[in-house]
């Protein structure tokens, strides 16, 4: 699973997966570690990584983390990297550059809003995706320039495929 985590000014791509039981390799902005990781209370986690052992109080809310590591407490928002492409909820993670626009759950184009070399503010709706008989709104997700549409009305899509590109 992929997630966009802002910590202070700092934005990252973790990617997270289980290789077994309790056992995570955890990929931040291309640095791979593996973690193993036990609850042993209600928020409190036991850590290996890499070798080295982390005793940690994680409390949520929301979208944020409030990780206790050391006697400091780090606040890292985060966000599910598919709700953050397609214009979800945020959590205060602005995205910038070159961003594919990917929709994450197979469906029928029924509208492109935009075109190519369209303005777009952040959250502005750019294609009309019907999936499960709903048809979900696939949003711009940040401010930028729509520089490419790879879908037309009418048109199939796959999960994960990319509907355009904001830049």
């Amino acid at each position: 699973m992929a997630f966009i985590a802002k910590l202070g000014g700092q934005t990252s791509v973790v990617r997270i997966t289980e290789t077994e039981k309790s056992v995570y390799k955890v990929v931040v902005d291309g640095h791979e570690f593996m973690v193993d990781g036990r609850r042993t209370g209600r928020n409190n986690y036991s850590l290996l990584i890499d070798n080295r052992s982390f005793e940690v109080d994680v409390d949520t809310t929301e979208d944020e983390y409030r990780v206790l590591l050391d006697g400091r407490t780090y606040r890292i928002n985060m966000s599910d990297e598919r709700q953050v492409r397609v214009g979800g909820r945020q959590s205060g993670i602005e995205v910038s550059g070159r961003q594919e626009v990917k929709i994450p759950m197979p469906g029928k184009v029924v509208a492109v809003l935009v075109n190519e070399g369209d303005t777009v503010d952040k959250g502005q709706g750019l294609v009309i995706v019907e999936a499960m008989k709903m048809e979900n709104e696939v949003r711009a997700p940040s401010d930028g320039e729509v520089k490419e549409i790879r879908v037309k009305a009418g048109e199939s899509v796959e999960s994960g495929q990319v509907l355009a590109i904001v830049e």
